[in-house]
């Protein structure tokens, strides 16, 4: 228990001590404007869908570190199994989000690049790069960055804080169907032999 509390926090001390020496190698700091702005630019409206998905993978994360914690006699193994699974799908659709806006990008760029094929085929490169690039092509790409790198920190994080304990309560639920099948079965042999 405490190996893998010390684990996690290591490791959100560790993702916290990057950011501050991230940001301080910087020219200028950056500020929460800045930044914001710099998410809206980027990621255009995804950036909605990408902070609700990550709340209910947070929310649902800690609810069942919380059940964990309890006595295994008291746990619901619907409950543990219910909330695995949607910390497990709030991670396929932070993937997702990525993915679809990365669509959405490539497709509003090259309709912002060659909504007129005969101009598009006369301007210069330059012209239609620009057209692409604020047509929405950095969306398509920060968008596949975001969506990747976050799911694969998200299922980080859920090994990291919660893995040791999950694989313990499933192997802990399934020797006790396997201790009650095989109690069963001697009840029988029981009966039979008497």
């Amino acid at each position: 228990m405490v190996v893998r509390r010390t684990f996690g926090w290591g490791l959100a001390a560790g993702t916290a001590v990057g950011i501050v020496v991230t940001t301080m190698d910087l020219p200028t700091p950056p500020n929460w404007h800045t930044l914001l702005q710099w998410g809206v630019q980027n990621l255009g409206h995804s950036i909605w869908f990408f902070l609700v998905v990550f709340v209910a993978f947070a929310l649902h994360l800690s609810r069942l570190q919380r059940l964990l914690a309890q006595p295994q006699q008291t746990l619901d193994p619907m409950d543990i199994a219910r909330l695995d699974q949607l910390i497990d799908i709030w991670t396929q659709l932070f993937i997702g989000i990525g993915v679809i806006w990365t669509a959405i990008g490539m497709r509003s760029a090259l309709q912002a690049a060659l909504s007129e094929p005969q101009s598009a085929l006369a301007d210069t490169a330059g012209n239609v790069l620009r057209d692409l690039v604020d047509g929405g092509i950095l969306l398509a790409l920060t968008t596949t960055i975001v969506g990747a790198a976050g799911g694969y920190l998200m299922r980080l994080v859920k090994t990291a804080t919660i893995g040791a304990q999950l694989h313990a309560y499933y192997a802990a639920v399934e020797r006790r169907e396997v201790t009650a099948l095989l109690e069963t079965t001697q009840r029988i042999e029981t009966r039979l032999s008497g």
